[in-house]
């Protein structure tokens, strides 16, 4: 069966999550900097460590983890939403916040809990005022609309991915958007890949995932029936996962890798019926840093 449906990541895979974060967070310690004479490399290298140990330490941290939302966005989002576990990390975050910062301080000598305090709110407007996305991503979602049905299946917040969206053109090219907080699993559970299947009536045979996350993108698709690109942005070495069945390191890589995995449009009568080509056995997958939505 031809291809009919291309599920898209979002974090790492359209927009650039990282690469946002730590700029945001490159930019604040350059504040830092010029607020108090913080050594801002110093700051930079302890934030992140910080953030993380402080996140883990969280009593939101299952349900975050489940959801696949992490310290990046525990630093800017407002996590608007009804749901108990969502009012949870709505009370958490603003104490977590200045928590961070202020022992990332500390670890750099300087004990200023004004500063801490605006250096939480720099980060916040700094990293909501923009959202980086691939290049590449809309020339080629714009392409694939005109055959396939696009939708998303993202990890997250609804407001936190939802707001990242809505910085970029992205979102007309899908048919449905599928949010882990949204419909109560996240990825690698394949339930959150069948709902985004009956939202743009398509089969799990005919349909491709595309994303960064071994574990969660690959993983949770092939548990699915769906099988799996994976974008390797070299972000995270030593991630597990299973082998994907094709891998590329950019998006203009994506339609190649497609027609690779498609079968031949029609065989000779009595010939056995084709096999699907993968590039599974081409190209091993290798280890990529990704916060995995």
């Amino acid at each position: 069966m031809r291809q009919r449906a291309v599920l898209f990541d979002l974090d790492n895979t359209l927009v650039m999550e990282d690469a946002a974060t730590f700029g945001a967070v490159r930019s604040t310690c350059a504040v830092a900097s010029s607020r108090a004479g913080a050594n801002a490399d110093a700051l930079y290298a302890t934030l992140p460590r910080v953030a993380e140990k402080l996140w883990k330490g969280s009593t939101a941290l299952a349900y975050a983890d489940r959801m696949g939302i992490w310290w990046g966005e525990g630093l800017w989002g407002e996590f608007r939403g009804e749901a108990s576990e969502l009012r949870a990390l709505r009370d958490f975050v603003p104490d977590f916040r200045l928590a961070v910062w202020r022992e990332a301080l500390a670890a750099v000598e300087i004990s200023d809990e004004a500063l801490a305090a605006e250096l939480a709110e720099t980060y916040r407007m700094a990293r909501r005022a923009r959202q980086l996305v691939d290049a590449e991503a809309e020339p080629i979602l714009g392409a694939l609309a005109r055959d396939h049905r696009l939708a998303l299946v993202s990890n997250g917040a609804p407001d936190v991915q939802r707001e990242k969206l809505a910085g970029t053109a992205l979102a007309r090219y899908f048919g449905a958007i599928v949010i882990s907080c949204e419909v109560g699993v996240g990825k690698p559970d394949p339930r959150i890949f069948e709902i985004a299947l009956e939202r743009i009536g398509a089969d799990a045979d005919e349909t491709v995932m595309v994303g960064d996350s071994l574990a969660r993108d690959v993983a949770g698709a092939h548990a699915a029936g769906i099988r799996a690109i994976w974008i390797d942005r070299h972000l995270q070495p030593g991630e597990k996962g299973p082998a994907p069945d094709a891998r590329v390191e950019s998006l203009s890589e994506l339609p190649a890798a497609l027609a690779a995995l498609a079968p031949p449009a029609a065989s000779a009568p009595g010939s056995p019926a084709p096999r699907p080509r993968s590039a599974r056995g081409a190209s091993r997958p290798r280890a990529s840093r990704t916060k995995g939505r």
